[in-house]
């Protein structure tokens, strides 16, 4: 498009760029990457792939995140070439499980799980903020039961003030149904490489009105890859469907093109 304002990097260098691949955090699904973002990577030059967690095993258990991993590892192999992860949250875990891949070319993080879970993270709402912590925890309900019974500090924390609450209603309608296995295992430390021992370029993106996945969680995340986080002001925790949505995008295309 010519008057997209993500030029198409691809046709510009004439060389092979790595494929996407976009993993989404917990109680969400790949509607999130649905809503503009992955459009705009494609108007970027980016082929890129948006894939939808199975949350089930074939035995009807919970999936955890192992099979998560799984997943998102014959997913890879199935693009075939190099591959950069874009992860969400719980998807930015995953993505990080996967560094040592040899497909994988780099990971995009956003509003990232660290490597050593949610813990302290959770600890910590519970203490401060009891009614945000109950909503979150029951983000293995079904979908649509978060917008029902919707806590506003629920809205605050997923969205900026920018976000109008009709359509944040409407996200929260499509969202629920998280696996309880997999949101227990990922309250503990995770078998994630270290930086020197992967050595693949990350970026690390916060959002700034997050406290889901507060700043220094985010901060730890980045050193633990070697590098340093960047928060995205005003944004929540879902900053792939915020209305300023595309200064997340050119952040990500920005990294992309320097790698």
């Amino acid at each position: 498009m010519p008057d997209s304002p993500f030029p198409d990097f691809r046709a510009r260098c004439g060389t092979a760029l790595p494929s996407l691949l976009f993993l989404h955090g917990a109680a969400c699904g790949d509607w999130v990457w649905q809503e503009g973002f992955a459009q705009a990577c494609a108007e970027g030059g980016f082929a890129s792939q948006a894939l939808a967690f199975n949350r089930v095993k074939e035995d009807g258990q919970p999936a955890g995140l192992g099979e998560y991993v799984a997943q998102a590892r014959a997913a890879v192999a199935r693009m075939g070439g190099p591959v950069v992860l874009v992860g969400h949250s719980l998807g930015a875990l995953v993505a990080q499980r996967l560094l040592l891949e040899p497909a994988v070319r780099g990971a995009a993080l956003l509003a990232p799980v660290p490597p050593e879970g949610l813990w302290l993270s959770t600890t910590r709402l519970a203490m401060s903020d009891p009614a945000l912590w109950a909503e979150a925890a029951r983000m293995d309900g079904p979908v649509g039961h978060m917008a029902a019974e919707a806590d506003p500090s629920l809205v605050a924390s997923l969205f900026g003030a920018a976000m109008p609450m009709e359509r944040a209603q409407g996200f929260l309608r499509r969202m629920g149904g998280e696996s309880r296995a997999a949101l227990m295992e990922a309250q503990g430390p995770q078998p994630v490489p270290h930086g020197w021992l992967h050595g693949r370029p990350v970026l690390v993106l916060g959002a700034g009105e997050d406290r889901l996945i507060p700043p220094d969680a985010v901060s730890r995340c980045a050193l633990w890859h070697g590098t340093s986080a960047s928060f995205m002001p005003g944004m929540g925790h879902l900053m792939m469907l915020e209305p300023g949505w595309k200064q997340v995008a050119a952040r990500l295309l920005d990294w992309l093109r320097r790698l």
